[in-house]
């Protein structure tokens, strides 16, 4: 069972921007930029190829969402959306998802340093303090009411 399926089980706390029957959308603990959400299909596959189409066509569109949500709720310029779709391709989950990094304009120092700290620290657990979940609680908040 992945550390997705853990948490979509409740049995790791998450800060929910989205759930259905098909997919969840929560904060990422370690973002890369602030409002760093993963879409995940409750489905536990590892590669793309494995999913259905239409699950495919669906995340997507629930990624879209939270994009465009990211722009509305945070105040985000763009996103970078990503997926590292196999183990080759540095996927330390072997569940399929989607990364919706916001970015914020004159972000490009502070990103780059946090994606390389990000990779560096993947195999680390991660720590959560009280205020960092706080702070990630009040982001998902912003980020769930502008896909309302």
């Amino acid at each position: 069972m992945s550390i997705f399926s853990q948490i979509m089980a409740g049995e790791i706390p998450a800060n929910w921007v989205y759930q259905d029957a098909l997919c969840v959308a929560f904060m990422d603990i370690n973002p890369m930029s602030p409002g760093h959400v993963l879409v995940v299909p409750r489905l536990e596959v590892a590669t793309l190829e494995e999913l259905p189409g239409d699950l495919r066509t669906h995340l997507l569109d629930i990624t879209v969402r939270v994009a465009a949500a990211q722009r509305q709720g945070l105040g985000s310029l763009a996103q970078h959306v990503l997926v590292n779709d196999g183990k080759a391709a540095s996927q330390t989950v072997p569940h399929v998802h989607f990364h919706v990094i916001p970015r914020y304009g004159r972000d490009q120092i502070a990103t780059m340093s946090r994606i390389i700290w990000h990779v560096a620290t993947l195999m680390l657990p991660p720590s959560v303090s009280a205020s960092k979940r706080a702070r990630l609680a009040s982001q998902a908040e912003q980020i769930k009411q502008a896909m309302s």
